[in-house]
């Protein structure tokens, strides 16, 4: 081989072997993350999107300060699937988490499985939810209301996975939450707050015992829902405790919004806390690299999490603050 040939070779073999490298890694990454399982034993009830669709994954760049070392974005979704991430010393939290996309995608690594991953390191246990996304057109608002019956199922189905597997996960039934990113915060709030459809007997409820919000959208129909929650003379079931976050420049889930969301909560005397930060913008994840003060809601979730008394024990593991 010429000098020219060894100048010019050496590059393209340590690329093939870099490239080598990070396919394993995130191959690696994919095959550490747990199984899919099937959310209903039987058809979803509701619509479950157009019957031609077949469901769509793209892969982006993953952050590298991500967890998983993966950000795919599902679509199409109309078979719900989850997967639940089990810490080695469960502390009897357990946790839907409900990633974002604007009811059209579902971001399942960046606001799902990485927070999963995290939260192991506090001992919570979590189930990751590739809900059903919205078809790709609604043509009026039945249509729509149909589709969030449809998705806010597959929220309470979620939670009672988790309870129904209580005692083999090492959970305590009383302590099961939902939380969500962005149209998956929308979801979570809308389970906290809707009546759940007459449970069949036998079946445990749906209903969180807490919920997070993270840059959520907020329903719209926000203020008849609160109204309706006592109509009939019948008092409802008390909000569950929330916890909130935002960043002030979000241009997609306005702050105001959550602002008066928190202050209807307060109204209400609901334990609720709302977290508003400078920096950040829409879809800031874990919060790494888009604020110092925004890279610590996770460790604020938690500690409201400790405050509420879900979580017991005085200091969990550090694995999680790394």
């Amino acid at each position: 081989m010429s000098h020219t040939n060894r100048h010019f070779g050496m590059p393209h073999v340590l690329l093939a072997a870099l490239l080598a490298v990070t396919l394993h890694a995130s191959a690696m990454a994919a095959a550490d993350l747990p199984a899919e399982r099937p959310l209903w034993k039987h058809a979803p009830p509701g619509p479950t999107g157009e019957p031609d669709d077949k469901e769509q994954v793209r892969s982006h760049k993953a952050d590298r300060s991500s967890p998983s070392g993966l950000n795919r974005a599902f679509s199409s979704v109309s078979t719900p699937t989850y997967s639940i991430h089990r810490p080695k010393k469960p502390n009897g939290v357990g946790l839907v988490i409900c990633p974002g996309g604007g009811f059209r995608d579902i971001w399942i690594d960046r606001e799902g499985h990485d927070l999963a991953i995290w939260l192991k390191g506090h001992n919570v246990t979590s189930l990751v939810l590739k809900y059903r996304t919205r078809p790709a057109v609604i043509g009026s608002k039945d249509a729509w209301q149909a589709y969030q019956r449809s998705v806010r199922a597959d929220g309470w189905q979620a939670i009672r996975v988790l309870r129904q597997k209580a005692s083999e996960l090492g959970l305590q039934p009383d302590r099961i939450g939902i939380c969500g990113f962005s149209a998956g915060g929308h979801l979570a709030a809308s389970c906290a707050l809707c009546p759940e459809p007459k449970v069949v007997e036998g079946e445990v409820s749906g209903m969180p015992n807490f919920a997070g919000l993270f840059y959520p959208g907020i329903p719209e129909d926000l203020e008849e829902i609160m109204a309706g929650r006592n109509a009939g003379g019948k008092a409802a079931p008390a909000i569950c405790p929330m916890f909130i976050v935002n960043a002030r420049v979000d241009r997609l889930t306005p702050v105001d919004k959550c602002i008066a969301f928190y202050t209807m909560l307060l109204k209400a005397e609901v334990n609720a806390e709302l977290h508003v930060y400078n920096k950040g913008g829409h879809g800031f994840g874990m919060g790494s690299g888009r604020g110092n003060t925004t890279a610590m809601w996770p460790r604020s979730f938690v500690a409201w999490l400790r405050d509420c008394n879900m979580i017991e024990d005085e200091g969990g593991s550090t694995e999680g603050n790394r």
